[in-house]
């Protein structure tokens, strides 16, 4: 019998992050607590000390992923804040935080619990929590700086937003390859207006 190795305090920890590792290689279908375990190294009753069920292990994975991809957004508005190329800062952000987290990536936008974003008249509609939320307001307050209609705001967001997802894609896919640093090449795309 495979002996259990011993999680002096940080089980929680370890199961969360095998746990997103699972549903990115297995989808929410495959996901079960006991395949955590096994992953952990521990009995496939240990994770029911930190968990009631799998559910709330993927609620945990869920806001855990969200929220640190969101706190990212926020440094990077932050540090840009009334810089002429603060949109530029979070698109560059955006696209680091994607290539150092690629499971998150995955999660994000490609499992049960990806972000949706809807444009519905002149406003966009997005759960609580979704980072998009972040980057759009970051994206706005910089924006109309350069532009006062509303929906061409919105227009121009959902093209920055389009950038720095569909460069992060492309990378992560390795459909694109790139001599330069990817962190400028996003910033030249991102800049609008005198610099």
């Amino acid at each position: 019998m495979e002996k259990m190795s011993y999680h002096h305090g940080t089980l929680k920890e370890e199961m969360i992050e095998k746990g997103l590792t699972l549903i990115n290689d297995e989808g929410i279908k495959g996901f079960s607590l006991r395949k955590v375990a096994a992953m952990c190294g521990v009995s496939h009753t240990a994770p029911y000390k930190h968990f009631k069920n799998k559910e709330e292990l993927m609620e945990v994975i869920s806001e855990r992923v969200l929220q640190s991809f969101s706190e990212c957004l926020k440094q990077a508005i932050e540090e840009g804040k009334n810089k002429k190329t603060s949109m530029a800062e979070v698109g560059k952000a955006y696209v680091k935080f994607m290539l150092e987290h690629k499971e998150y990536f995955k999660f994000i936008f490609f499992s049960d619990y990806k972000v949706s974003v809807c444009l519905k008249g002149k406003h966009f509609i997005y759960q609580k929590g979704n980072p998009f939320e972040v980057f759009c307001t970051g994206a706005t307050t910089y924006l109309k700086n350069y532009v006062q209609d509303e929906q061409q705001i919105n227009y121009i967001i959902l093209s920055m937003w389009s950038i720095v997802h569909g460069i992060s894609t492309l990378i992560i896919n390795e459909s694109f390859e790139y001599e330069g640093d990817y962190e400028e090449l996003v910033g030249k795309m991102l800049t609008i207006g005198p610099i």
